[in-house]
């Protein structure tokens, strides 16, 4: 055999993944989606509240547990329609062009916001007592 014919013949091509690493990666990945489940923040409806803002003042707190609607008067003459529902606050009509706050759905958990940037509101969900 001459040189040549002995490049052309390689050895055969070792898989990247074998078994027990594809079975340590689903246990990781198993592990991982449980955590998940057990761990996320579940909403307290008794102690959560909204608090709206309009050009960085707080107008009005609103309690998550009581369903209502009413609406927020935005800078510039705009405004926003707010919907509390099951515990959560979502934007359900705006004055806005972009509709981004009304698009950004309900939200529940503490830390967690719609904004409106055209009539300068901001609904943020915090943690609080009656």
């Amino acid at each position: 055999m001459n040189q040549q014919d002995s490049r052309n013949h390689r050895a055969p091509a070792k898989s990247l993944w074998n078994k027990k690493d594809l079975l340590f990666i689903a246990a990781i990945l198993l592990a991982a989606g449980l955590a998940f489940l057990f761990f996320r923040p579940q909403p307290s409806e008794s102690l959560s509240r909204a608090e709206i803002s309009v050009d960085g003042e707080t107008v009005m707190e609103l309690d998550l547990s009581e369903d209502q609607v009413l609406t927020v008067d935005g800078a510039g003459g705009g405004y926003n329609r707010i919907q509390v529902r099951d515990g959560a606050v979502s934007v359900l009509e705006a004055s806005c062009p972009d509709k981004v706050c009304v698009h950004t759905g309900t939200v529940r958990y503490p830390g967690e916001t719609i904004v409106c940037l055209p009539n300068r509101m901001i609904v943020t969900v915090i943690q609080g007592g009656n």
